[in-house]
């Protein structure tokens, strides 16, 4: 009898263990379930800080489920790296969890890699058969690979899913028509989405940035302005309506946009792409824009490494920066990335130019859209290199392209300058005549035809011509200085003169106003003005004291002036830089030293 009952009593104790095991079970699932739920209402609703934290820790229960709500809050914080990491383990926690697939296929979507997303995203619909996201990605995914027909096949059943998922298959639909430039069908179906939701932003946008693509800006806008009021928290969908005025050129009200996205969220790489894009291409008219520019092109170029197009915009941003080096670096990176922008190659050669790296610019300029500064840069690389023919084919065939234009006036007149520097004066003089004949008012062209004809040994033709360079440009000391050169071989010694003492006014700090001095100095030394030569000496010897010539004479003014120290003094500075220059020797000899 007390057998029977300790075998009740023990049967009785277990069944109370296991009746609160169980209990403590179903309280446990139960409170995922509820962390889950509270997951996903706050996901729906945004709150993704909050959505963050309830799938964690449904997650940390040991629910797949939960962790593969991690990763939907990463995707939608475009957190790929992260977002991949949760997909991967809730796929370890639960091999056929339907939501675990498609997000690891969404991921490699958006990363571009659409062959790879395909297979994950094929068995995300394999496992749940109303999977309105996952089709869709599919579906897109095979837009994108040029799959139209594969494309069509995985749409079509969504279009029988319900009132609030028909509109989404009928944009995606449009979109496979636009991939294919069927424009009609395309308008249809974004058209049908819109009418089906009209108060949906999701057919709103859509039907704005199809007439984007139609280049029909006022209605792109209009819908798209639509879609913005209905849903005023989407980033995307704010950017969508900054590219749409920025299409119907109205970049202010664009700019406005697409500050609001770069505000509402950092993260989005295109927000930044765009408001940096926008700024650089403000740049020619107000150049404080370059760097308005910089540090959204940097993030973006963060955000997005591999992508080409934001190298390529960062490089031509340096170098309007005058960072040469950056923008190198930046647009050989773009270059690496595939970058084929004709702009990019213009920017990348002016920079090698800069950088006087002149075979590489050389092979930039090869595939670049040229401007007219940069086939002056060209012809001047060619000179430096050497490669004289080529430079003049370049300056000749801007002139021949029209010879009347602006530019071909300034292709002559360094057309003329690579023949004065080849000392091939006599077609240095037949290019400048030519600049002339189309307008007579470059003091350029005739300065240096007056130096082409000074070096030929004609120096009426000389002077007359840089007489001209001179009144042409008053304010050019070189003008004058070698007008006052050509009179000294001339033998007018008066007229020369007065050319170095203008020389002298408008340039006090040169060599050739060293020169200017000197040459006004020794005219006064053998006029026997001494004190008006060693005025001018002195001035000389000041600019450029290392000029024996001009000591020698200077102490030869003291000398006759009287003032014997100075003279010892000075013929031995003289000594001092060239031992044993005989009038210095000579002058210290007749001093008694």
């Amino acid at each position: 009898m007390n057998t029977n009952l300790r075998i009740r009593e023990t049967g009785i104790r277990r069944a109370i263990v296991l009746g609160l095991t169980a209990c403590c079970i179903v309280a446990a699932s139960s409170a995922s379930a509820d962390d889950l739920k509270d997951a996903r209402t706050a996901f729906a609703a945004g709150q993704l800080d909050q959505a963050l934290q309830s799938f964690e820790k449904a997650s940390s229960q040991g629910y797949a489920e939960g962790r593969a709500g991690v990763g939907q809050v990463y995707l939608r914080k475009r957190q790929l790296a992260k977002a991949q990491e949760a997909f991967e383990t809730a796929l370890k926690m639960d091999g056929n969890l339907a939501m675990a697939h498609y997000g690891l296929g969404e991921v490699l979507r958006r990363q571009g890699d659409y062959a790879n997303a395909v297979p994950k995203l094929q068995r995300a619909t394999e496992l749940d058969r109303k999977f309105p996201e996952a089709l869709l990605a599919l579906g897109d995914s095979y837009v994108h690979l040029g799959k139209h027909t594969e494309a069509v096949a995985a749409l079509n059943p969504g279009l029988n899913w319900g009132t609030k998922w028909r509109p989404r298959f009928l944009v995606a639909l449009g979109n496979a028509e636009m991939a294919r430039d069927s424009l009609r069908d395309a308008g249809i179906y974004f058209t049908q989405a819109q009418q089906a939701a009209p108060d949906d932003p999701y057919t709103n946008r859509a039907l704005g940035e199809f007439y984007v693509k139609r280049g029909i800006g006022a209605l792109a806008v209009d819908n798209l302005q639509k879609a913005v009021s209905l849903d005023t928290s989407d980033a995307e969908l704010r950017h969508a309506l900054g590219q749409a005025f920025y299409y119907d050129q109205r970049y202010n009200e664009a700019l406005e946009q697409f500050k609001r996205v770069v505000e509402m969220d950092p993260e989005f790489p295109a927000g930044q792409l765009s408001l940096g894009n926008l700024y650089y291409l403000s740049g020619p008219a107000d150049s404080r824009r370059y760097a308005d520019a910089r540090p959204f092109l940097e993030k973006y170029t963060q955000m997005m490494p591999s992508d080409a197009k934001g190298w390529s915009l960062l490089g031509r941003d340096y170098y309007f920066l005058k960072l040469k080096d950056e923008s190198v670096e930046a647009l050989a990176k773009a270059v690496s990335l595939g970058d084929k922008s004709k702009e990019a190659y213009r920017i990348l050669g002016r920079a090698y130019v800069e950088k006087k790296e002149w075979a590489k610019a050389l092979d930039a300029y090869g595939k670049a859209d040229l401007e007219s500064s940069d086939f002056f840069r060209i012809a001047q690389v060619h000179a430096i290199l050497g490669n004289v023919a080529a430079a003049d084919s370049v300056y000749r065939s801007m002139v021949d392209k029209d010879s009347t234009s602006n530019e071909a006036k300034v292709a002559l007149v360094e057309w003329g300058k690579l023949k004065y520097r080849q000392k091939d004066y006599p077609g240095a003089v037949a290019v400048f005549a030519r600049r002339l004949a189309l307008d007579p008012n470059s003091d350029e062209a005739y300065y240096y035809t007056g130096l082409s004809n000074k070096e030929m040994k004609q120096l009426p033709e000389a002077l007359a011509a840089l007489r001209q360079a001179t009144v042409l440009a008053p304010t050019k000391a070189d003008r004058f200085f070698w007008l006052g050169v050509t009179l000294v071989q001339a033998d007018s010694i008066d007229a020369a003169d007065e050319v170095f003492t203008q020389v002298t006014v408008i340039d006090t700090t040169s060599k050739n106003a060293a020169v200017a001095f000197q040459q006004l100095g020794f005219h006064q030394l053998l006029k026997k003005n001494w004190e008006g030569a060693i005025r001018f000496l002195d001035s000389s010897i000041k600019l450029d004291d290392k000029n024996v010539p001009t000591l020698v004479w200077l102490a030869q003014a003291y000398q006759n002036s009287g003032n014997k120290p100075k003279a010892i003094e000075t013929y031995r500075r003289a000594l001092a830089i060239q031992p044993g220059q005989q009038d210095a020797v000579k002058g210290l000899k007749m001093l008694g030293v």
